[in-house]
């Protein structure tokens, strides 16, 4: 469900980018050539070519609302690790009592918000009177750790996907623009083989900027991840 809302909070940003920029095409002053040439490069142009940056746009902000959907998450997970759950002196001792008052401690989070630690901490409670020694319940740890570490790649699936997809659509363009180009190469019309050139290379540099920052974000997220 929040996956078709971002995505349809995507395509309606796009929407209105795009509209803007077809505006600044068509109404540019004509002694504005550089205006009138960003407009095009950004997608002004939407049936010459533009459509490829509208796709690339949805492609973008849908990323960056899914990591942000998932910064939301660790913002979340985070407040577990200083909400004062389990005593984090290096001198504490636990004992067979405080684990039996830290597990209905638990269940009284669990009803509030569940948590990774709370979720960890309530599998150690109960391996805890079966385990034969301390080993097991680390054992026990590194396997739900790698669980939990599985869990966040797969959550993280869809964003590694629009990452590939934003530059994949400006190959795109430019295979579209210079087979264009190749096209009506034997024409001899000037103007439409560079304008054909453009959306080659427009579309790829468009695509090209828009990756370098949502790259940016995701490394960020999976760095705050592990």
């Amino acid at each position: 469900m929040k996956k078709l809302k971002n995505l349809s909070t995507a395509f309606i940003l796009s929407i209105i980018m795009i509209f803007l920029f077809i505006l600044g095409f068509d109404f540019a002053p004509v002694e504005l050539p550089m205006i009138r040439r960003l407009m095009l490069l950004l997608g002004g142009n939407f049936l010459g070519g533009g459509y490829v940056q509208f796709m690339t746009y949805i492609a973008f902000f849908w990323g960056l609302f899914e990591i942000k959907e998932r910064f939301h998450v660790l913002g979340r997970e985070r407040r577990a690790f200083t909400a004062g759950i389990i005593p984090m002196s290096e001198k504490h001792i636990f004992i067979s009592q405080d684990i039996h008052q830290l597990k209905f401690k638990l269940q009284d989070y669990d009803k509030k918000q569940k948590y990774l630690l709370t979720d960890l901490l309530k599998k150690i409670c109960y391996k805890f009177r079966s385990a034969d020694s301390i080993g097991e319940l680390i054992d026990l740890v590194s396997l739900q750790v790698e669980i939990y570490q599985e869990k966040a790649e797969s959550d993280q699936s869809l964003i590694r996907y629009l990452t590939w997809v934003i530059p994949s659509l400006g190959f795109i363009g430019t295979v579209i623009g210079l087979s264009q180009a190749l096209m009506i190469a034997n024409s001899g019309d000037m103007n439409a083989i560079t304008e054909a050139l453009a959306v080659a290379f427009d579309t790829t540099l468009v695509a090209l900027v828009l990756s370098i920052f949502i790259m940016w974000f995701f490394h960020d997220l999976q760095e705050r991840t592990d």
